[in-house]
């Protein structure tokens, strides 16, 4: 790795839900990369007295989860019955998500970290490549992927299903990508080739 830079430099992690993105993310910041991770960003957002709760309960206060949080079982439900309402959604999570990137970015420059990892599933739908120096995209076969899914709580195979149809195409994303990394193999193959990657960062 090179010497610490004073911007680190800024990689993208995307890819569909299944593929193994947070497991690629953890493999970077075991080799000393900082980590940013959107999912648990949007959960933070989503809890009591987040801002995407209070903006989001004031226009549907039935998804108010008894503690001023967002009822992620109830949202879900609602997305189901209403896909209308996942643009409304995206409105105000994607721009607070954006700014808590931002923040996190400033804070691991600070710090010295030589490497910023992004882990971003819409990275492509929000225009979020053009702020990074390259984006990696990880796969898996869809079999793989959709087990890993069923292990996970709360999962809606029809919502995500659903949500999925709403992405560009995974061809597309792949094409766009930098690099690839396929986690269809064991967790030493998958390490080996987030281990290359950060050489050559």
């Amino acid at each position: 790795m090179h010497e610490r830079r004073v911007h680190p430099l800024k990689v993208g992690i995307t890819g569909l839900p299944g593929a193994g993105k947070s497991t690629v993310a953890q493999m970077f910041a075991a080799l000393g990369a900082a980590v940013f991770d959107a999912d648990e960003a949007v959960r933070r957002l989503y809890a009591p007295g987040g801002a995407a709760a209070r903006a989001l309960l004031a226009r549907h206060p039935e998804l108010d989860d008894g503690r001023g949080g967002v009822d992620r079982a109830k949202l879900r439900l609602r997305l189901r019955e209403n896909p209308e309402l996942l643009e409304e959604l995206e409105k105000i999570v994607h721009p607070l998500v954006a700014a808590a990137r931002d923040r996190f970015i400033g804070r691991a420059g600070q710090t010295g970290a030589p490497l910023v990892v992004l882990e971003i599933p819409l990275l492509f739908e929000t225009g979020a490549e053009q702020e990074l120096d390259f984006v990696i995209w990880v796969e898996a076969p869809e079999e793989a992927r959709h087990a890993r899914l069923r292990e996970r709580a709360g999962f809606d195979a029809a919502l995500n299903a659903a949500l999925e149809a709403r992405l560009l195409p995974a061809e597309e994303k792949r094409r766009r990508a930098d690099f690839v990394i396929d986690t269809s193999g064991t967790l030493e193959d998958v390490r080996e080739q987030v281990e290359a990657l950060y050489r050559y960062a």
